[in-house]
């Protein structure tokens, strides 16, 4: 799944002339880096780019900068394939810099006596500085290119565009959002790329493409020759209860030479859709998790789907009424489109719609994911309303069936990189995206965001929980599926919710202000085993109805308190919570008896008080890179502030019947941030932001 097809206008400065088929494996390859002559690398160096086997060439650029380390045209490949293979923007820096020393817009890239660079440079050049927020020096080397190069260039419209997004970047630095924003870390992400995060609803768990190895070397001899990785496979974690992630298990039906990649999961986490490139087109396939695993692969047969054209993504509502999916089919306003389907009321789906102007541009547009309200749309775009690369979206949809104009979510939500395939939880205040920053570990990574802007509005959301006596796994034959009807709706709506498998939870979204009775059905025998019912409130932005049934497998009866009538519903709204304390050096402590800390405390009981069953607290710590004599080792401090914090709440709250067993704290992370250390410790300026421990309820 790659982000953009830059790459096949920059190879048009090399002209094919010996055919790949001559050089069959990376040892014949390094021996003509060994043994080869200086034209003849050159040559080969030439043949294999503008073919596209980058990781090949690259062991011949590398070769000829050993041969003449001056070269500003060797430079310029060395550059370009970092770029184009890694995305090393910092390393490609300087190799662009010695190829602008000397360009020319006719540079034979097949002569070892032209040392010349193409003027290509100054973009690509530019494109670094672009990726690295240095946006004064990207527009200088933008405008240089422009100024120097052919007008007939096929980079000169992607140039013109790349300026609109510096200025659009300009305007979005100056007023960055407010996110919490941290890399999901090393249990997931690794030396490989991550990418495509799909989160369940409830957070619990998280589906997510990968082109790591596999542990027997069976992917070792499927790895792409373009750019020497292995295939896409797609993994599963889940949250435990500290909040830390399990080790990611590789789902059944990957296959070693073929690529999944993960797209869209449906809500009970039945079925997972995937993409996957065997066709030749790239097409949407899915599998159904049944017999406790997930099946064989199959592709997506709704017609007006898949096509002979490129189809990379798609997403259903939640209340499968609307189906969306991405196609660069003509017709469309640029490359990838956004198209919708509606399911009509023969349950067939209508003819395939573009979304347009609103959210598909000229660029590209991807990844698209529709909140529990369905009518939330997040998506990916890399046109002039991103900053760089591509930039998640959001929009509303409209009571006249219209989507509203897409905004940018905004810096550092958005880098100046690609951000792409968003995901979030259930009330849109803690998502998952893939992105490429400093601060990864491979090339592309998956990160955890938070913020406050942004969730779900004018909703109540059912949380279902179908228990079993003695936690015993419910029978396959023994479905248990919930009827939800909304008595005072229109044509009184009703649909089926199906619990997840491996746990039993259900979740939907609800109208407010509506009465809601629910049937819990015995699908074998189509009986209704159980009812029950609920209102939820008018006059709440945001509201949780949570719903609990315990279930007698043997007997396959439900079981009701003795001697009681059903239990009331529970209904939350309670805001999220926020505190955050900027330490000194080396301080680690806080009172909460006092300031800003105390006054958060106050909220938590005050919301306890207000009929709040529990509340968790996460914690998230930090300490800069300045040295620390007392605490050894700056993860030390870190750890050390997190857990000072942690004991002090739980021993404040724990000891006030009220509160005891109510609150739930947990630290989320512990980490030594910012910049390095250079001999300034008294740059308070410098290192302060970077010393604090933050704290927020859930």
């Amino acid at each position: 799944m790659n982000f953009g097809r830059v790459m096949t206008l920059c190879l048009g400065v090399f002209t094919s002339m010996v055919s790949y088929s001559q050089i069959i494996t990376e040892q014949e390859v390094r021996d003509i880096a060994a043994n080869g002559s200086e034209a003849e690398i050159v040559m080969q160096n030439s043949t294999l780019m503008s073919e596209g086997y980058l990781y090949y060439s690259e062991i011949l650029a590398d070769r000829l900068l050993e041969l003449n380390p001056q070269s500003s045209n060797y430079h310029y490949r060395k550059g370009f394939l970092m770029l184009e293979i890694r995305k090393d923007y910092l390393g490609a820096i300087p190799h662009f810099q010695m190829a602008t020393k000397d360009t020319d817009p006719n540079a034979d890239m097949f002569s070892t006596r032209d040392n010349s660079a193409p003027t290509d440079a100054f973009f690509h050049l530019a494109s670094c500085y672009h990726l690295n927020e240095a946006i004064d020096e990207a527009i200088e080397n933008y405008n240089k290119f422009l100024e120097i190069s052919k007008k007939k260039s096929e980079l000169v419209p992607v140039t013109n565009l790349r300026l609109v997004q510096c200025e659009e970047a300009k305007k979005q630095m100056a007023a960055p959002v407010n996110v919490y924003l941290k890399n999901i870390g090393k249990e997931i992400n690794t030396e490989f790329p991550e990418y495509s995060p799909v989160v369940s609803l409830d957070g619990s768990a998280l589906y997510f493409t990968s082109r790591r190895s596999w542990e027997n070397g069976e992917t070792d001899m499927f790895k792409d020759p373009v750019i020497n990785q292995y295939p896409e496979d797609v993994y599963v974690s889940y949250r435990d209860f500290d909040s830390t992630w399990s080790k990611p298990v590789r789902l059944e039906f990957c296959e070693p030479r073929r690529n999944e990649a993960t797209i869209a999961l449906s809500t009970d986490e039945r079925k997972i859709y995937l993409y996957e490139d065997s066709t030749g087109g790239g097409d949407i396939y899915y599998t159904d998790f049944y017999h406790a695993k997930f099946q064989d692969i199959n592709i997506l047969e709704t017609e007006g789907i898949n096509t002979e054209y490129w189809e990379t993504h798609c997403m259903m509502t939640h209340d499968k009424q609307l189906f969306f999916f991405v196609s660069d089919r003509p017709g469309g306003l640029g490359g990838r489109d956004i198209y919708m389907m509606k399911r009509l009321s023969d349950n067939s789906w209508s003819d395939p719609m573009n979304l347009g102007p609103n959210i598909n541009s000229a660029g590209d547009e991807d990844a698209p994911f529709i909140s529990i309200d369905n009518k939330t749309l997040y998506f990916s775009t890399n046109g002039e309303r991103s900053i760089g690369g591509f930039d998640i979206m959001t929009s509303q949809l409209q009571t006249d069936s219209t989507w509203a104009e897409a905004v940018n979510l905004g810096y550092p939500f958005n880098s100046t990189n690609d951000d792409i395939f968003y995901t979030t939880t259930i009330d849109g205040r803690k998502g998952y995206m893939t992105s490429f920053r400093q601060d990864g570990y491979g090339e592309k990574d998956i990160y955890e965001i938070h913020n406050d802007y942004l969730g779900i509005r004018d909703i109540a959301v059912l949380k279902g929980l179908i228990k079993t006596v003695d936690d015993k796994p419910i029978p396959e034959d023994f479905a248990i599926n919930v009827r939800l009807v909304c008595v005072d709706c229109e044509n009184a709506e009703q649909r089926l919710v199906y619990p997840r498998l491996r746990d039993g939870v259900f979740m939907t979204g609800l109208q407010p202000c509506k009465t809601y009775r629910l049937e819990y059905m015995n699908v074998g025998e189509n009986d209704v085993m159980h009812e029950d019912g609920f209102t939820t409130l008018c006059d709440t932005a945001y509201q949780e109805v949570y719903k609990e049934l315990l279930l007698d497998v043997d007997k396959r009866t439900i079981i009701l308190p003795p001697d009681t009538v059903l239990p009331p519903v529970t209904v939350t709204d309670y805001p999220n919570l926020e505190f955050m304390h900027y330490f000194a050096y080396n301080k680690n402590k806080l009172s909460v008896k006092k300031g800003d800390l105390k006054k958060f405390v106050k909220d938590v009981e005050k919301q306890i008080d207000e009929g709040r069953k529990e509340i968790t607290i996460n914690i998230y710590s930090s300490a800069s890179n300045v040295p620390t004599k007392t605490y050894e080792t700056n993860e030390n401090l870190t750890r050390i502030r997190a857990e000072n914090m942690k004991y002090d709440l739980i021993a404040h709250f724990e000891k006030d019947e009220k509160f005891k067993g109510k609150v739930n704290v947990v630290i989320v992370t512990a980490i030594v941030d910012g910049p390095p250390y250079e001999q300034d410790s008294k740059n308070k300026e410098k290192y302060f932001p970077y010393q604090y421990v933050g704290l927020k309820t859930e």
